[in-house]
């Protein structure tokens, strides 16, 4: 499923700078009002999911048809040491704040906006697993069960401040370049899943201005090139919320952007190894 996010990452960059173009106004707009701003934001979700499904065909299922099954590949001592699992958690997590924040932006107001993306981005990890279902790799509940774990997670923010506190992010890069279209599975040892914690936010209200409010403290799962050592990095995290701007475009940016994590100073542990110190952190 993380295959797609690059796709999703891009048409948000290209939705803003189609609404610059057309120089639209930063007011949210009424409900029942369809302006080109609310356009934008209903066609950047629908490309978003039809684009990722499309791409998962192509990528995945076409001319690997075979009947309905289901599979049991483990969780975390499986053949990706729990990295596919994690992703999946991941990627529901990211579509359901990117199609919230994309709809928003678009004007929607906060219910629609909740439950659409919900409710889109839970069709999406369904239609996955379903095409799985008939193809070699099978349909697959604990799958299922980590996209549902990532959506849960990420509506729960939305209606519990607390919990902004602590946000999934992730990392990729491959040790021989990216490319286009990205395999992510053929490289699990690029990818690293963060939860970022902001200290500012949890320090007491005296102590808060002794913690930068843009700087936070990152927890990150990957495992080696081997895909038979886990590896566990403690590093720091640039926390693009705590910028605050009123213009919506750069807003939508710095909240999408804010959904990754950036190279910082961070400390790697591997399983038999010497812990391993980096002023910027890749993987």
């Amino acid at each position: 499923m993380i295959k797609a996010l690059p796709l999703a990452l891009m048409l948000v960059c290209g939705a803003l700078q189609a609404q610059d173009s057309l120089s639209l106004p930063a007011a949210s707009p009424p409900a029942s009002i369809w302006t080109p701003r609310r356009v934008i934001a209903t066609g950047l979700v629908g490309g978003i999911l039809v684009g990722s499904l499309v791409s998962s065909y192509y990528d995945w299922w076409k001319d690997d048809g075979q009947p309905f099954h289901f599979t049991d590949d483990g969780l975390f001592e499986n053949y990706s040491l729990g990295m596919d699992k994690l992703g999946h958690t991941y990627t529901s997590y990211f579509y359901f704040h990117t199609f919230h924040n994309v709809m928003l932006w678009g004007g929607y107001d906060r219910s629609a906006a909740f439950w659409w993306s919900a409710g889109t981005s839970a069709f999406f990890a369904l239609s996955i697993e379903l095409g799985d279902a008939v193809s070699p790799y099978g349909f697959s509940f604990s799958d299922l069960g980590f996209n549902m774990i990532g959506l849960g997670y990420g509506m729960l923010q939305t209606r519990v401040p607390f919990l902004k506190n602590f946000s999934l992010k992730w990392s990729y890069v491959p040790a021989d370049g990216y490319r286009w279209p990205p395999r992510f599975t053929e490289h699990y040892d690029a990818h690293t899943y963060w939860l970022a914690i902001n200290i500012h936010n949890l320090l007491p209200e005296g102590a808060r201005s002794y913690w930068p409010g843009w700087l936070q403290v990152a927890v990150g799962y990957g495992v080696d090139e081997t895909l038979a050592r886990r590896e566990v990095v403690i590093g720091l995290d640039l926390n693009l919320g705590a910028f605050r701007v009123e213009q919506p475009d750069l807003r939508l940016l710095l909240q999408t952007a804010d959904l990754f994590h950036f190279p910082a100073p961070a400390v790697k542990f591997t399983e038999g190894e010497e812990p391993e110190y980096s002023l910027f952190y890749t993987n």
